[in-house]
């Protein structure tokens, strides 16, 4: 087996992707690839796999996952698609389906985003009620399942218990 195609492997696939979210320089992971920066320029243009995995920073990937956060803080529609066999063949079977927002996804985004605001839960004593408390503010929704409609019902709970997420005083600006 070449040297090339050895490291298209997902153990090395793997490895290559780590060293380029570490940051690691392309010159140092052709180092520790046993191989010379020029035959690594040329694998990336010869092999897209490795070219792909080289191409996964570590900032990149911090956004990429930073967008997964957000988008199941959100929710979102996504397409299924399945295959369905019957007498008269296979059949694909396309189905939209929507995923509810995550109340985890939401406590995590709004507690690293806002910790002044939305931390408030951890820093309160026993007979402290915390000002802004996320799952106060959605009271036993995050137990239950999102489906259809609940969405909006979890709104318009929200802005009829505003006083439950809203600061009592606005700063002027």
């Amino acid at each position: 087996m070449k040297q090339g195609e050895l490291w298209q492997s997902p153990r090395y696939l793997t490895l290559l992707r780590g060293w380029a979210r570490d940051g690691v320089s392309d010159r140092e992971i052709a180092r520790r690839m046993g191989i010379k920066p020029l035959t690594l320029t040329l694998w990336r243009k010869r092999y897209p796999a490795i070219g792909e995995a080289l191409s996964l920073t570590g900032e990149m990937t911090d956004y990429q996952v930073e967008d997964a956060l957000l988008k199941a803080a959100l929710g979102y529609r996504c397409v299924e698609e399945k295959t369905e066999q019957s007498d008269k063949g296979d059949k694909l079977v396309t189905t939209e389906k929507e995923v509810s927002p995550s109340v985890t996804a939401i406590s995590l985004w709004l507690k690293r985003r806002k910790p002044e605001v939305w931390d408030a839960a951890d820093d309160a004593g026993p007979e402290e009620t915390p000002e802004n408390n996320l799952f106060q503010a959605l009271g036993n929704w995050q137990e239950e399942v999102l489906e259809g409609d609940a969405v909006q019902s979890v709104q318009s709970q929200a802005e009829i218990d505003a006083d439950l997420v809203e600061a009592e005083q606005i700063p002027e600006l």
